[in-house]
This record gives C-alpha cells, sequence and structure tokens, in this order.
C-alpha cells in the first residue's frame, strides 16, 4: 500500500508541471494577441485619421494629419529640438519624482513612530493635498525662477502626499499581533521598523511610484506651461499660441511616449527590487 502511495507522487508531480507549463503557455499567447489588438487598434484609429485628412473629411487646419506630424517629427528630431525639449522635460520629471517619492515615503513610513504626530501633522498633509498643482504653480516660479529647479519642485509636490500616504497606510497595515509578539521577545522599535514595517510597506510604496510617474510629468509639464525655457510643455504652449495644431499633436504624442517609457523604467525598478527582496528574505 505504501509503495502505491509513492508511485503516485512522481506523477502528480508530473501533472503540476504540465499544468503550469500549459497556464504560462496561455499566458504567453493572451499578452502576445493583447499587443496584437493594440497595435491593429492603433493602426485603424490613424488609418481613419489620415484618411479623413487625404479626403477632406478632417479639417487639418483644426486636426492635422498623421503625415503632417511625422513629418514634423523628423525635422524636429533632425534639429534636435524635439530631443532637447523630451530631455529637459524627462530630467524635471525624474528628479522630481525620486525626490518626491523619497520624501513622501520616509515621512509616511516616519508617522509610524508617533501616532500622536501622525494625528496632529494629519490636517496639514490633508490641507497639502487639496491643493492643485497648478495653483501653487505660479508661487513657485517667483520663488524659484522660470529655469529648470522650479519645475523640479512642482514634480516633486505632485508626488509627495502620494506617497506619503501610501507609505503611512502601508505601515499601518502591519499585523498588530505579530508586533506585539516582537515585543514581547525583546525587539526594540527600530528593529520593528527596519524588519518588518518597512519590508510590509513595499507593496504600498511600489503602487505609489507606478502612480507618482505621471503625477510628477504633470507637475513638470504644468509648470512649462506657466513660465519655461525649454521644454515639450513649452512646445505645445508656444504651438498652440501660433495655432500649429501638428506641432501641439507631436508634442503631446511625446509627452505620451516619455510617459511610457518612464512606466517602464519603473515596472523594471520594480521585477528587480522584487527580485532583491526575495533574495534578502531566503
Amino acid at each position: 500500500m505504501t509503495d502505491a502511495v509513492q508511485n503516485q507522487f512522481p506523477v502528480k508531480a508530473t501533472d503540476e508541471r504540465n499544468a503550469a507549463r500549459e497556464i504560462e503557455r496561455r499566458e504567453r499567447r493572451e499578452s502576445v494577441l493583447v499587443r496584437v489588438v493594440q497595435l491593429l487598434i492603433a493602426v485603424l484609429l490613424f488609418g481613419a485619421w489620415e484618411w479623413g485628412a487625404r479626403t477632406g473629411s478632417i479639417s487639418t487646419f483644426l486636426f492635422g494629419s498623421p503625415s503632417q506630424v511625422l513629418k514634423l517629427a523628423m525635422a524636429r528630431i533632425e534639429n534636435g529640438s524635439l530631443l532637447y525639449g523630451a530631455y529637459v522635460t524627462g530630467l524635471e520629471t525624474i528628479i522630481g519624482f525620486l525626490l518626491g517619492s523619497v520624501i513622501g515615503t520616509a515621512i509616511g513610513l516616519g508617522l509610524w513612530y508617533s501616532r500622536f504626530v501622525a494625528r496632529v501633522m494629519g490636517v496639514y498633509i490633508l490641507a497639502l493635498g487639496s491643493v492643485p498643482v497648478l495653483a501653487l504653480g505660479p508661487l513657485i516660479i517667483i520663488w524659484f525662477g522660470v529655469g529648470i529647479e522650479s519645475k523640479i519642485i512642482l514634480a516633486t509636490v505632485s508626488c509627495v502626499i502620494v506617497a506619503l500616504l501610501q507609505a503611512y497606510e502601508g505601515a499601518q497595515q502591519v499585523d498588530k499581533d505579530l508586533i506585539k509578539l516582537l515585543r514581547s521577545f525583546g525587539a526594540t522599535k527600530i528593529q520593528i521598523f527596519t524588519k518588518v514595517v518597512i519590508p510590509s510597506s513595499y507593496g504600498w510604496v511600489v503602487a505609489a511610484a507606478k502612480l507618482n510617474v505621471g503625477f510628477a510629468l504633470i507637475g513638470a509639464v504644468i509648470g512649462e506651461y506657466i513660465s519655461s525655457e525649454a521644454g515639450l510643455g513649452n512646445i505645445i504652449l508656444i504651438a498652440g499660441a501660433n495655432y500649429n495644431i501638428p506641432l501641439v499633436l507631436l508634442g503631446i504624442f511625446s509627452l505620451m511616449i516619455l510617459a511610457f517609457v518612464l512606466s517602464m523604467a519603473v515596472g523594471v525598478l520594480e521585477r528587480f527590487l522584487l527580485k532583491w527582496k526575495s533574495a534578502g528574505s531566503r
């Protein structure tokens, strides 16, 4: 009887491996299908847009056309103005994102130390979070000038509250019974904070980072809209004032591509940190 049961184990393990491979293959096929459908939708939309512009069904003065945008993109890439604008906006976004995420996360996790301080600061955090970045823009630009510094600060401010609230919420979700158990074994508050609270908040911090990429970009572009010397927002603003719709659309598409690249970079960083965390827990 024992031999019969033992002989079933390899069969069961093989079945589980085969099932896992089948699920992986199915997910891979679905992922490819999603990409194909996404590409087809984009081709259809741009194709219909171009067809409408060429036949006169769509006003090129109001809506431009893909061919106009592409031609303008090649010219702007060749003279370097588009790449420089993307570089400036990207730099503002990245620095603001990093500063805002680090500052917000540090404050949010730090509030775990004192419930009293967290309650006192709560009303100020709520007040700051309720103020639109657009309203702060003119003040920050007056204080720090029209250069890149004011755009970085606006991008930073755009990220701080989200990072703070997510980190604080993650710290509050730590199992209270686990903390009591560790304290009963003599663990200090700093040990609990570094060994339990910070690792437990990882998912919340990563979720905030994914959101903050977009918020940082919005903050940087708002600053460029208000007053700037360079950047994609500056390109869009000047093009709009001159009714240059193809250039406005080129700036918008460039922002979309920049946001996509930055989001992909955050995804890569997330996977790296996940592997590092898994390796550290072994």
